[in-house]
């Protein structure tokens, strides 16, 4: 996305906040925030895939800034509460709040995206998307319930874990894809084309996430908190059959973070590298990445129009 483009975000965001009369110490929160993600990706990365999906069917960026604007501020608040409930990703600056306070951050970013949504001009295209937004929120919010109730089953089947994140990540993309879709004009088809090209595009960067996550003790404790991401999943599935190794994890997930240490990180890295973690990972990503290329390739509207979101998912290695 363009420095200009990002610039008009945060004109508008600002706008907003003094428009709703925020006070200064939750907009200096809320700058810190939205800021704290481009880090290691860009600025506003939920509002760029929705002027992208806006763009593949034809219509200009400037046109979708709304929905952008609130999926920017939706998927922010959704981050937040996520953290908060997981306990993780301490680095981050709503993890250094209270959690009453990082509560307070999330609902207000919730708020302010149904505000940014409700600038759209025309009233029945403004009820479709917010209704998408909503339909999203519940679906992910079933997901995090299903997540959080995971965390003390140790019988989570693959098929189970995808369907999780289809709710979870899938569900966040979807909607960013179909409300850029939606306010370019597209058909009705083309918005599904790009609902499912969404979905495939969130799985697959969840699947990234989750390995990359595994090893990770600084900033996750998904292994020790008992996440269910796809890495564990996987171990848990193949080492069923395997009592003794079984056991072995198991009792390395039951540590807890004090006493999980180098000697508890190479057995399961060791673990791991054994049963093919990374290679199982890497194929299943590359199935939904494929899947999420075929999708953008077979959609018919002109290459011009697409080639920037095949990039986005080509380059996403």
């Amino acid at each position: 996305m363009g420095h200009l483009l990002n610039q008009v975000i945060i004109k508008e965001i600002n706008e907003l906040l003094v428009k709703k009369q925020i006070n200064q110490e939750m907009i200096n929160m809320i700058g810190s925030a939205y800021r704290a993600e481009s880090i290691t990706e860009e600025l506003f990365p939920w509002a760029n895939l929705t002027f992208l999906s806006c763009e593949c069917v034809g219509g200009i960026p400037e046109v979708a800034l709304p929905g952008a604007i609130g999926m920017e501020l939706f998927a922010l608040a959704a981050d937040i509460f996520d953290d908060i409930q997981d306990q993780d990703n301490d680095n981050l600056p709503w993890r250094k709040l209270e959690n009453a306070e990082a509560l307070n951050l999330a609902l207000c970013l919730l708020m302010l995206s149904y505000e940014a949504i409700s600038q759209i001009p025309e009233s029945e295209l403004y009820r479709n998307i917010h209704k998408i937004i909503n339909e999203t929120g519940l679906c992910a919010i079933d997901g995090q319930f299903r997540e959080l109730r995971h965390s003390d089953n140790d019988l989570v089947s693959l098929d189970q874990y995808f369907k999780l994140v289809r709710q979870k990540s899938g569900s966040l993309t979807a909607c960013s894809c179909s409300i850029g879709a939606m306010l370019g004009r597209g058909s009705e088809a083309l918005v599904s084309n790009l609902r499912c090209f969404g979905i495939n595009l969130g799985i697959m960067c969840q699947i990234r996430n989750d390995l990359s996550d595994f090893f990770d003790y600084e900033k996750k404790n998904n292994f020790i908190n008992n996440t269910k991401t796809l890495p564990y999943v996987y171990l848990l599935n193949i080492l069923r059959s395997q009592p003794e190794h079984y056991k072995e994890l198991l009792t390395l997930q039951n540590k807890g973070l004090r006493s999980f240490e180098s000697k508890e990180r190479e057995q399961l890295a060791k673990i791991a590298a054994d049963e093919g973690v990374a290679q199982y990972c890497k194929v299943m990503y590359e199935i939904y990445r494929q899947k999420a290329l075929n999708i953008l390739r077979e959609i018919p509207v002109p290459k011009k129009d697409k080639e920037k979101l095949i990039k986005l998912v080509e380059e996403s290695v």
